[in-house]
């Protein structure tokens, strides 16, 4: 066990340590494998708690949280298929994996079944395969508990939302007003909620809301519809909760794999947005504003004015605010170098008559746009 540490297990969701999930515990009766397995794994950035039975390890999990168990399987007393089991009955976001120089198909049957292994390795070990399996043990109890993170946080909001419900009806006449602002402003605080996760203070989306509306007006769409798409607008990214940091806040550029996760946040948002119909327009908005107007864009491949023309707009004011803006993966471009790659894509990436009428709005008010840059 690490010396001097003596804080109490707690639930591993609500652990800030193990919120990280660096912790490792290693469990062999074998002092020296443990102390090979410690020297290899150095400059992981893992906590390694360590034990040299069974029992121990046990003991350990009752006051820690551990995001992986690696045990040996040939142990005294308590066998590792044995301890594994117990500390699944423990704690059992807990990844486990066992390792062992009996690499028959019964062991792994046993391991399988009993305790419910994440990963089967044999001694003698590589350690670059080692490192591998226990990164992608990491990243397996990181996406499990981020889930368990957002189950509880979307729990409590349906909580609280259903105890607002219980006592509508009375309050039905004299509260529709507030009820209304209150439902925007959880629109707008999940929204910034995702904004949050890209590193964003929220200006972006108030950026988004004006230019749309804006943009809205210009093209005759009235007041009401105006602010309607205006207001949806800001809901665009929420899809982008559910998208890992490590692809999010990526400073380079991404690989296909990421890429094809990062696309998945249209899908999500429209899912986040229910189907309830005072997000109807936010939900399309959230679903369409990568598509292009030539039918290259993404996710469903829609051409022309086959494209939500909500989404349109948005997408036009998106990539204003994209270009113009710094960005993890770049810095902001001089406007008038965004302008003139905006127009080269007229009639491919944007709807000709939405980017027209985007530019007469930048014309009519270069001040109020050069002050939201």
């Amino acid at each position: 066990m690490k010396s001097g540490d003596t804080r109490e297990y707690r639930d591993p969701i609500e652990d800030d340590a193990a919120k990280t999930g660096r912790n490792l515990l290693l469990v062999d009766d074998d002092a020296n494998i443990i102390k090979v397995l410690r020297r290899s794994l150095r400059r992981e950035g893992y906590t390694i708690f360590s034990s040299n039975s069974g029992q121990e390890g046990i003991d350990i999990m009752k006051t820690h949280s551990v995001g992986v168990v690696l045990s040996d399987y040939a142990m005294p007393g308590m066998d590792g298929v044995t301890f594994l089991e117990k500390a699944r009955r423990l704690q059992p976001h807990a990844v486990r994996m066992l390792l062992t120089a009996h690499a028959d198909i019964s062991t792994a049957m046993e391991a399988v079944n009993r305790s419910r292994v994440f990963s089967y390795m044999t001694k003698p070990w590589s350690t670059t395969a080692l490192k591998k399996a226990l990164a992608n043990a990491f990243e397996h109890y990181n996406l499990v508990m981020e889930n368990k993170r957002l189950e509880r946080l979307t729990k409590k909001q349906n909580d609280d939302l259903r105890h607002i419900n219980e006592n509508l009806e009375s309050l039905v006449k004299d509260r529709t007003v507030q009820l209304e602002e209150a439902v925007r402003e959880g629109v707008v605080m999940l929204a910034l909620a995702a904004e949050a996760k890209d590193n964003d203070t929220g200006e972006h989306i108030t950026r988004i809301q004006n230019t749309t509306r804006a943009v809205c007006i210009r093209l005759g769409l009235g007041g009401d519809s105006s602010e309607e798409i205006g207001f949806a607008s800001i809901m665009h990214d929420v899809g982008k909760i559910h998208i890992p940091d490590h692809i999010l806040k990526k400073k380079g550029p991404l690989n296909d794999e990421e890429w094809d996760i990062m696309k998945t946040h249209t899908l999500a948002g429209e899912k986040i947005l229910g189907d309830k119909p005072f997000y109807e327009t936010a939900r399309r908005i959230a679903r369409s504003h990568h598509e292009r107007w030539d039918g290259s864009g993404y996710p469903d491949g829609l051409k022309g004015e086959a494209i939500p023309l909500a989404a349109r707009i948005v997408t036009v004011a998106d990539v204003f605010d994209a270009l113009t803006s710094d960005r993890p993966y770049k810095k902001a471009w001089p406007l008038e170098k965004a302008l003139m790659e905006m127009r080269s894509m007229a009639g491919t990436g944007f709807d000709p008559s939405v980017l027209n009428a985007f530019f007469d709005v930048l014309a009519e008010n270069p001040h109020k746009n050069g002050e939201n840059r």
